[in-house]
């Protein structure tokens, strides 16, 4: 269990580092600043430019949501970087918590935290109209997405220089949010496999119980190859 000493030792780990720092507190700088412009800026666009940014609600809110998973799992890739770097999670393994204990530590801090942002987030912007439950749904899946980020990071970056360089690769799933907007048929399909695609659909279709049993699933399914490769590493 995650405990009072863990999110302590977590904290500090986080801000001893600037990079990591500004992670942790970016989103919600991002959720303040996209609230400026949704009240200042798109209202001025829509009336010079006769452009109705509302029609795009479900993509902005998918991307800001995408993008402070993003955040918090590159927080979460270079904890564990920086845990292979002085052997900790080598040492974890020996000791009664064991790999699977050392991991459910590590994930905690940052998806729990990229829970309540991505709940901040929906609430602060009130851009889209969902029920609860499916902001609940939303915000799981987001912390869901984030560890994927983390643990894609770490299994493919041997220090924290080339994991912001991976993570700025990573970025790039974001846009299978978005490949509704392009009309490719191929693009929409293939999209189908990727996390990303799931948190528009689950905003369009807040109340489809198919979109919902997909969209986690695929989190799901990505989480568990990625754990299983962790665990089952030498």
């Amino acid at each position: 269990m995650i405990n009072l000493i863990h999110i302590k030792n977590d904290l500090k780990q986080v801000f001893r580092d600037p990079v990591m720092s500004i992670l942790m507190l970016a989103p919600l700088l991002i959720v303040v600043v996209f609230k400026l412009l949704i009240f200042f800026l798109f209202p001025f666009i829509a009336t010079k430019f006769n452009f109705e940014f509302s029609l795009y609600y479900q993509y902005l809110m998918a991307g800001i949501l995408i993008l402070i998973s993003g955040m918090l799992g590159i927080v979460i890739g270079f904890m564990m970087l920086d845990d292979k770097d002085g052997n900790i999670a080598e040492l974890m393994a020996v000791t009664p918590l064991g790999r699977s204990g050392y991991l459910v530590n590590r994930l905690s801090f940052s998806s729990i935290l990229c829970f309540i942002y991505s709940i901040i987030a929906i609430y602060v912007l009130n851009v889209i109209d969902v029920p609860f439950y499916t902001i609940l749904l939303l915000s799981l899946l987001s912390a869901i997405y984030s560890i994927i980020i983390g643990l894609l990071i770490f299994s493919g970056a041997d220090d924290k220089v080339k994991g912001l360089t991976f993570a700025k690769g990573l970025n790039m799933l974001g846009i299978f949010a978005f490949s509704d907007l392009f009309a490719l048929n191929w693009f929409s399909i293939l999209s189908l496999i990727f996390p990303t695609y799931w948190i528009t659909r689950i905003i369009e279709s807040p109340h489809s119980v198919s979109a919902f049993l997909i969209g986690t699933s695929i989190h799901i399914i990505w989480l568990s190859y990625l754990i299983y490769r962790y665990l089952s590493k030498k």
